[in-house]
């Protein structure tokens, strides 16, 4: 089953090195973000 979901914009805060790491490592924060609250909120229901 396929859900349509509205996208919100959330600013978060990361430390330098975290930030290097992320770039140095082509990660898609939002992607990444996304999936972990899924896998969370699946775990909790």
């Amino acid at each position: 089953m396929q859900y349509m979901h509205t996208v919100k914009r959330k600013t978060i805060n990361i430390r330098e090195d975290q930030n290097e790491w992320i770039q140095d490592n082509h990660l898609n924060l939002s992607s990444f973000i996304r999936e972990k609250l899924d896998e969370l909120i699946e775990e909790r229901e």
